[in-house]
């Protein structure tokens, strides 16, 4: 019982867009997550200048078409996301992640111009939570915050790879 409050939230972030829903930004607040840190690599993926990652602009199970972000993501346990990755992708850590939250933003808290078709849930990271085994850290973009939860939970999954950081 102790995970329903996740539950609920990724299975309400699963339901078709509804205003209710839509996202909310503050335009008196910061951009923590500005489209000039970003370049679009033109294949569905996008670099971010100031690390040099290149992320997928979709998350897993959305596949990139027309410059935008199809279908719906797959929610996964943990133990399964991070055995997917493959070429060089891979599960981004906590800090990388927390990285693309858009503070002036919420449902999703994220730059939907870079990241479209991003739902408000919970997101995987390979930071495990030091204090009790089993849990690993997620990034809940309904509002940016950062939430440890257990591995047998499930939770969808954005993926990162290194590339070259500009000069």
């Amino acid at each position: 019982m102790k995970h329903w409050p996740t539950t609920l939230l990724l299975c309400l972030a699963l339901l078709p867009a509804a205003p209710a829903l839509a996202q909310s930004c503050n335009s008196t607040a910061p951009i923590t997550s500005p489209n000039e840190r970003f370049r679009d690599n033109g294949d569905g993926t996008i670099t971010d200048l100031s690390s040099g990652l290149i992320w997928s602009r979709c998350s897993l199970g959305q596949q990139w078409r027309n410059k935008h972000c199809e279908g719906q993501p797959r929610p996964l346990l943990w133990s399964t996301a991070a055995l997917l990755p493959s070429d060089g992708w891979r599960l981004p850590e906590l800090k990388e992640l927390a990285a693309l939250v858009e503070l002036q933003c919420v449902r999703p808290a994220i730059n939907l111009k870079l990241f479209p078709n991003t739902p408000p849930a919970s997101y995987w990271t390979a930071t495990r939570f030091v204090n009790r085994d089993g849990e690993y850290w997620q990034v809940l973009f309904l509002q940016g915050a950062s939430i440890p939860e257990r591995e047998d939970a499930a939770a969808l999954v954005r993926l990162v790879r290194e590339g070259d950081r500009e000069p």
